[in-house]
């Protein structure tokens, strides 16, 4: 009996540390992975409790067949992990197939010896344990290689110790007749070890305390101790009190769902438990909850310079920057901080775009300055989205009103711009002038024409995009595009490379319009190049969504000040440009659902990348 309950003790421990270092950071992948690997081994433990608690030996069949099959996916889980660790890519699909196919006939071994006492069950033993052992060695060897992090070293070093002790317990222990003995000291006091120095090494270099990291593993663990005992009380007294049955049957149904509402009861009273118990025992923490529920100014500028004297407060004096989102690395974009040199650096996401971030340097950087650098991140953010959308609305506004008396200005020119142009060709045809004099008459038929172009872009923009959408080959689209700009650029001693990947993914869209927006930008290549020089256009995959067709040329530039404005409408550097013609490229990149990005160096020239959904 004190066994069995020091055997629930421990799986609520595991399971513990397992939920603490899973919520510590969701998003990474090692800690999902040793989340799954402490709850499948915590599962196993209780399972031996459970079983203990009802009378049967923990080296019984009916312990030993569903651990053998939960360790087989416990080496799954652990191949896994070590394979990636530390933050590392994940295992390649062909390798984890093997092991999965491996797995199976591992299983199928197990299945096939059900009728022997588990000491004679060694065919699984040599031919997947010991082997998954040696795997389990050799990938530690190669993570440790990979890493000087104390921590990351003792939980490779513990693995190895929960993977040995395990495997000369259930080699050695039938053989040296002492297989019981064995396998409890392997249930109770490996196991323990090994969940509780693997988790805090794992919570320490998610920059908890010793302290912090014990408090909430304690939490934890009394949560699902009590989760357990509470299903396994229910299921008890149901057995107990009532006769075999139909109503009994129920209330056993009714029994399952015990656990669900515990944890559910738990979850909910987790934020009290750590206000009312854990802030009495971390001072820090206490800290930290009466810094994150103070509301934070709805000014931009305000919020961060307050978000920053926080940060610093919390650091004890660190000194703490926002730095917007163009002076950060895209990596960041994930939302995982990152060290840079001595800096920690905080991102802020508003739905899932970078903002800016927060860099701490000096001072106390734990948990704690991390959680409320986070929330105050989460929290700035949306208060500079807010005020970028009201910003945008306001835009918006001003521009559709300007574009309105645009095009009503734009209608009311095109008539008569029409019966001037038609005039002074007729004027040309019937004058019998001197070439010189009817150069005249040639340069304002050119500028009537440019007019009537500007006018044509300006009632272009005030109209709504209207599309008809078909599959296109991408591929064919920029060699079509090619073949009509070629001698136009050819004139302008320009040349025009068309460099589509192979077998690219078809996009959904307009043809035409999407031709007017290659047109459009190939033409601005080619006028911000020199004679001699070319203007490249290719297409390749962006990523599993998203088809990337890039216009680049070697030309004079854009200017770092006029890269943000280069979309906006009558916005133009060009003294004879109305500053449309990118605006309408975004617009009908937009209407496609895509987006149009741009880089720039000045002297070295530019690359117009635009994206558009793969179909």
């Amino acid at each position: 009996m004190i066994g069995g309950l020091i055997t629930l003790v421990i799986a609520a421990v595991g399971a513990g540390f397992g939920l603490v270092v899973i919520r510590a950071a969701p998003r990474r992948r090692d800690n999902l992975v040793f989340g799954v690997l402490a709850m499948t081994d915590a599962a196993m433990i209780l399972w031996r409790a459970i079983t203990v608690l009802s009378g049967d030996a923990i080296v019984s069949p009916t312990v030993a067949v569903p651990c053998a099959v939960g360790t087989i996916v416990m080496a799954l889980v652990s191949m896994e992990f070590l394979a990636a660790f530390p933050a590392r890519p994940p295992m390649r699909w062909r390798w984890r197939a093997l092991l999965l196919a491996w797995a199976v006939l591992a299983m199928v071994s197990v299945a096939l010896e059900l009728g022997y006492p588990w000491p004679q069950m060694m065919l699984a033993e040599f031919a997947f344990f010991i082997p998954a052992t040696l795997v389990v060695i050799a990938l530690g060897v190669y993570a440790w290689r990979k890493t000087r992090d104390r921590a990351a070293h003792v939980v490779i070093a513990m693995l190895w110790f929960r993977w040995g002790f395990g495997t000369v317990s259930y080699l050695f222990g039938p053989l040296c007749g002492f297989f019981e003995e064995a396998v409890w000291v392997e249930t109770t006091f490996a196991t323990l070890v090994s969940f509780v120095v693997i988790g805090t090494a794992v919570l320490r270099t998610e920059l908890f305390s010793f302290r912090s990291a014990a408090g909430e593993a304690l939490v934890a663990a009394t949560m699902a101790l009590v989760v357990v005992l509470g299903g396994g009380g229910a299921v008890v007294a149901v057995l107990r009190w009532t006769e075999p049955g139909a109503l009994q049957s129920a209330l056993l149904v009714g029994a399952t769902l015990v656990p669900l509402l515990l944890a559910t009861v738990a979850r909910a009273m987790y934020p009290r438990v750590e206000a009312n118990v854990l802030a009495g025992l971390d001072e820090r923490r206490a800290r930290r909850l009466g810094v994150q529920g103070e509301p934070i100014p709805v000014d931009p500028d305000a919020a961060i310079a307050e978000a920053c004297r926080r940060i610093a407060a919390m650091g004890d004096g660190a000194d703490v920057q926002w730095r917007p989102a163009a002076e950060l690395s895209p990596t960041l974009a994930d939302g995982e901080p990152q060290r840079d040199g001595g800096a920690f650096v905080v991102p802020a996401l508003a739905d899932r775009t970078l903002v800016g971030a927060f860099v701490i340097e000096h001072g106390l950087v734990d948990r704690d300055t991390y959680v409320v650098a986070r929330d105050l991140a989460a929290r700035v953010a949306l208060v500079v989205e807010r005020q970028r959308a009201i910003s945008d609305l306001e835009d918006a506004r001003r521009l559709a009103a300007l574009g309105q008396f645009a095009a009503a200005i734009a209608h009311d020119i095109r008539t008569p711009l029409t019966s001037i142009s038609l005039n002074v060709q007729i004027l040309r045809r019937k004058l019998q002038l001197p070439d010189d004099d009817r150069e005249h008459l040639d340069i304002a038929l050119e500028e009537l024409a440019r007019l009537d172009r500007s006018v044509a872009e300006i009632l272009d923009f005030a109209k709504p995009v209207k599309l008809a959408p078909q599959t296109i080959d991408v591929g064919e689209l920029l060699e079509d595009t090619t073949r009509g700009l070629s001698p136009v650029l050819s004139e302008k001693g320009v040349a025009l490379r068309c460099e589509p990947e192979a077998e690219l993914p078809h996009v959904h869209g307009d043809p035409q319009r999407l031709r007017q927006v290659l047109v459009n930008l190939v033409g601005n290549a080619a006028d911000a190049s020199a004679v001699g020089a070319a203007v490249t256009l290719r297409a390749k995959p962006a990523d599993a969504a998203f088809i990337a067709i890039e216009v680049e040329d070697t030309g004079r530039g854009i200017a770092a000040n006029d890269l943000p404005r280069i979309f906006e409408p009558f916005f133009t550097t060009r003294p004879d440009g109305t500053g449309l013609g990118l605006a309408i490229c975004h617009k009908v990149v937009r209407a496609h659902g895509g987006d149009i990005q741009v880089r720039s160096t000045i002297g070295h020239g530019s690359t117009f990348t635009i994206l558009l959904p793969a179909a």
